[in-house]
């Protein structure tokens, strides 16, 4: 599944040969352009004070489904105070 909102976690559905293939990120912001949708993502677990940001194609990425739904899970009933 392709990522179509913000909040969504995702990975290249190809990596390079020299990336690892289990990074995951979490989209930023979603642009909406036809077939040149595009999102801005974020690398997660990079121990990384400030992780870059990257705008990339949506059809190089995928939706990590179980990882998302966790993630909805926690924003909805989690005892935090992001919101």
């Amino acid at each position: 599944m392709k990522p179509n909102r913000r909040g969504q976690i995702v990975k290249f559905h190809t990596p390079n040969y020299d990336e690892d293939s289990e990074q995951l990120y979490i989209v930023l912001e979603y642009i909406e352009d036809g077939n040149r949708s595009r999102a801005k993502i974020q690398a997660l677990n990079t121990g990384l004070s400030f992780p870059s940001t990257s705008i990339m194609l949506v059809e190089d990425l995928e939706v990590d489904e179980g990882q998302t739904l966790e993630l909805d899970y926690y924003l909805k009933h989690g005892k935090h105070r992001l919101f």
